[in-house]
């Protein structure tokens, strides 16, 4: 999927009937305060003064967009409204819970140019959804998947994994229910911020959320799963915080690098007795050298010393030992 040109508008916790174990959206945005339309004008104002270049799209992110009273949804909505007429935005995208929609609630969004609608799904197991406190049951969530289908939205899918009652084929099954509904995806890994019910868990000893390998391991693995059904996957881990900004788990600034290192390494490693070179293009070879020298490590702890060439090349492929070896991108 080609990266879109988005100006993110943060909207923490508006319109959330519940607090999932796990939320500090706060936290994760940076933000607190609450957004008026106003605010929407003055920010897409902002990120086209910026360097957003047209047309591009608006993003509300971080609340229950459709929760919210639909008053607020309106005055947000018809905000943007001028700038979609000039052109200098092509629509409206936003996050929402998957949740007591109807024909007419997605009507009504796709009046105002609202093209594309993320739910956050997190997780298809029953007792994964109710150990989190999400509130919703995986029926109503498919329901409301199907609705926004059938009302031409682009979808997109987020996960979680690593929450509380979880497991590696739970977090496979989410996935799997996804790919089979979803235009894209989001993955991202269950860490622990303050002022949550999960940081009160992980003090009680309750929980024990994954460590940064295993995290990676997973992502990987569900980065191969979602390649193979065509569903782009377009961020997995939490954006950029400070250390501070929370307690526990499997954050990284270079999540996503770690795991497409980890997504090469598994097959050469059932793949070859040996290896001795590996050659490709610069953007490949980093791919599998990953960040701080991920993935070379890891080969040659196993190997032994590898020599690593780039060469200029727009490919994507890789030769180990002078064999070329593909595996593709998600």
């Amino acid at each position: 999927m080609a990266k879109r040109n988005i100006i993110p508008i943060f909207i923490p916790f508006a319109g959330c009937p519940v607090k999932c174990v796990y939320c500090d959206q706060n936290q994760i945005t940076g933000i607190s305060s609450t957004v008026s339309g106003e605010d929407v004008d003055r920010q897409i104002v902002r990120g086209l003064e910026n360097g957003a270049y047209s047309p591009a799209e608006v993003a509300f992110y971080g609340g229950t967009f459709t929760m919210l009273p639909v008053e607020k949804q309106n005055e947000l909505l018809q905000a943007a409204q001028p700038f979609i007429s000039s052109g200098a935005l092509s629509g409206i995208r936003l996050s929402t819970r998957p949740e007591k929609l109807c024909e007419e609630d997605f009507a009504r969004l796709k009046s105002f140019g609202v093209k594309t609608v993320e739910f956050g799904i997190q997780s298809v197991d029953p007792d994964v959804l109710t150990a989190a406190k999400r509130g919703v049951s995986v029926e109503e969530m498919d329901r409301t998947v199907v609705l926004a289908k059938a009302a031409g939205f682009h979808v997109g899918l987020q996960q979680m994994i690593g929450l509380p009652e979880d497991s590696f084929e739970k977090d496979v099954k989410t996935a799997r229910w996804i790919a089979e509904r979803g235009d894209f995806a989001r993955i991202y890994p269950t860490v622990v911020f303050k002022n949550t019910k999960l940081y009160a868990m992980v003090a009680a000893g309750e929980f024990h959320p994954l460590s940064l390998k295993e995290a990676i391991e997973r992502a990987a693995y569900l980065l191969d799963l979602y390649d193979a059904a065509s569903v782009p996957v377009i961020r997995v881990g939490l954006p950029q915080m400070e250390r501070g900004a929370y307690v526990e788990g499997p954050y990284h600034d270079n999540f996503r690098e770690f795991a497409e290192s980890h997504r090469l390494l598994a097959p050469i490693f059932k793949k070859y007795k040996a290896v001795e070179s590996v050659e490709g293009s610069h953007r490949a070879i980093n791919r599998l050298v990953g960040p701080f020298g991920y993935g070379r490590k890891a080969l040659e702890a196993v190997y032994g010393p590898v020599a690593f060439r780039s060469k200029n090349s727009v490919e994507e492929e890789l030769q180990i030992n002078g064999e070329e070896y593909t595996h593709a991108f998600n």
